[in-house]
């Protein structure tokens, strides 16, 4: 028996109904070329229909599943504690917070409530990834936005993509000045990122560090190398498999502005993700 599941159930029950079923041949009997080649054999496990083709799914990543009784508890408790405006988005290991708070305070404190929601949930503290994508009225968007879309939509090389791309959208990793340290301040920035690669990781992530101008050209390019390096070892640190991670450093050779401005050296010290197929 193969058991299946989707992000989108609907999905999966017309592709089953429009495969149809093939019966397997008796112990030792070589099996016959298929009569029609809308009959597809699976091997015995966990699946997910997406973009055309079913792919195995670890069974260590059914944890907690969005349309769960864990999401619903845990999201339960949100209004209980004063948030009712905010929540929660769960796929594989990942757990984003979104909606929109008052006020930067009441921002701070629904994470930090949201946070200890889930990981004193039965299910919640098995290595689940808190993303923050809740927003302030007339402020700040929350970085885990794009994040959250993805959450909802078929994981894709595109939709991959599009989420790295909005997640880095007018933010950068910060890193201290002349070396590879990552910065505190840039916390929830990589934990969005490291979500995001979380749901792409059947996919070949590179991860591009880029510097400006200034300096000699192989200490860029070395520390470009050592800051990608550095970003990779943060996602593989939170769960992401490191078979899909790349790191790459292109030191100064691939400006986005090529003024020798302060704005322009700005822009050009960054770091980028790349979503490959395999």
């Amino acid at each position: 028996m193969v058991t299946l599941r989707s992000a989108a159930l609907g999905v999966s029950i017309a592709a089953l109904m429009a495969l149809g079923a093939c019966d397997a041949p008796p112990p030792g009997v070589k099996p016959a070329p298929q009569a029609s080649e809308n009959c597809v054999v699976l091997a015995e496990g966990l699946y997910e229909f997406q973009d055309g083709q079913f792919l195995a799914v670890s069974a260590e990543n059914l944890q907690i599943t969005s349309g769960t009784g864990a999401e619903r508890e845990i999201q339960s408790g949100f209004a209980e504690l004063g948030f009712p405006w905010m929540s929660l988005k769960l796929r594989d290991r990942v757990a984003t917070l979104t909606g929109t708070a008052p006020s930067a305070e009441a921002k701070a404190a629904a994470l930090a409530a949201g946070e200890a929601e889930i990981a004193n949930h039965a299910e919640g503290g098995r290595g689940i990834l808190v993303v923050d994508g809740l927003s302030v009225e007339g402020g700040e968007r929350g970085v885990g936005e794009a994040l959250a879309m993805l959450s909802d939509s078929g994981v894709s090389v595109d939709s991959c993509q599009r989420a790295f791309t909005g997640t880095m959208a007018g933010r950068n990793i910060q890193f201290e000045s002349g070396n590879a340290r990552i910065s505190p301040v840039s916390g929830r920035l990589l934990d969005a990122a490291t979500g995001v690669a979380t749901l792409c990781s059947r996919f070949l992530i590179e991860i591009g560090g880029h510097t400006d101008s200034r300096g000699a050209d192989d200490f860029n390019l070395r520390l470009s190398q050592e800051r990608a390096d550095a970003v990779r070892a943060y996602l593989a640190s939170k769960g992401v498999s490191e078979d899909s991670l790349i790191s790459v450093g292109y030191g100064e050779t691939r400006p986005i502005d090529p003024a020798l401005t302060a704005e322009a050296y700005e822009k050009n010290r960054r770091t980028e993700f790349k979503v490959i197929a395999r």
